[in-house]
C-alpha cells in the first residue's frame, strides 16, 4: 500500500470534520447552495443531523453566507463539520466570537461527541475557561514551540513552579498562561 494512495487519503477525509476561521466560502451563495456542494464530498452525510443543527443553531438556509454574523458563521461551519459522522474534529477557535450561551451550547456538543470514546475533538483556543470546561488533554504552544502536552491534571501540576509564596491553591489555566507569557495577573485584573 502506498503511504498516500488516493483511497487512503479519501478514507481519511471522510473521517475528519474541519472548521477553520476566516473561511468565507462564496459570500453571495446561500447556505443551502453551499451545503448542497459540501454534502456531496461525504459518503456518510447525515441530512437529519444537519437539519437538527440548523434548528438548534437557528440558522436559515435561505440566507447568504455574508449576511451572517461571525458567531452564526461559526455555527454554520460547525453544522457542516458535525454532520458526516467524522471520528476526528479539527477546529480553530470554534467558540471565538460566540456569546456565552452559544459557547456553552457548543462546548456541551463537544463533550457529548467524545463521551463514547470513539471520536475526538481537537481545538485551538485562547479562551482558557473553555479548556477548564471540556479538555481532557492540553497542549500549550508558545511562539510555535510546544511548551507542554499532557492530560489536564498533569499539565496543571507541571506548572506548580510558577506559584508564588502566597499562592495556596493550584494555578488556573489562565494564571499559568499569564505567568508563562510574562504578565502579572494582578496587573491585568479589572
Amino acid at each position: 500500500m502506498k503511504a498516500f494512495s488516493g483511497s487512503l487519503v479519501s478514507s481519511c477525509k471522510q473521517n475528519i470534520g474541519v472548521v477553520f476561521g476566516g473561511i468565507d466560502f462564496y459570500p453571495l451563495k446561500t447556505l443551502s447552495a453551499i451545503t448542497a456542494v459540501t454534502r456531496r464530498f461525504y459518503k456518510n452525510w447525515d441530512q437529519k443531523r444537519y437539519e437538527d443543527y440548523l434548528r438548534q443553531f437557528s440558522l436559515d438556509e435561505s440566507k447568504q453566507f455574508r449576511s451572517l454574523s461571525n458567531g452564526m458563521k461559526v455555527k454554520y461551519l460547525l453544522a457542516l463539520a458535525l454532520s458526516h459522522h467524522a471520528a476526528l474534529y479539527l477546529l480553530d477557535e470554534p467558540t471565538s466570537g460566540l456569546d456565552p450561551v452559544s459557547r456553552n451550547e457548543i462546548l456541551h456538543i463537544f463533550t457529548r461527541i467524545v463521551k463514547d470514546g470513539k471520536r475526538s475533538v481537537l481545538f485551538s483556543t485562547h479562551i482558557t475557561s473553555d479548556l477548564d470546561r471540556c479538555a481532557d488533554d492540553i497542549t500549550y504552544i508558545q511562539n510555535g514551540t510546544v511548551l507542554k502536552s499532557a492530560d489536564k491534571k498533569t499539565f496543571l501540576h507541571s506548572f506548580e513552579h510558577l506559584r508564588t509564596a502566597g499562592d495556596s491553591s493550584p494555578l488556573s489555566l489562565e494564571e499559568i498562561m499569564l505567568r508563562t507569557e510574562g504578565s502579572d495577573p494582578d496587573e491585568t485584573a479589572l
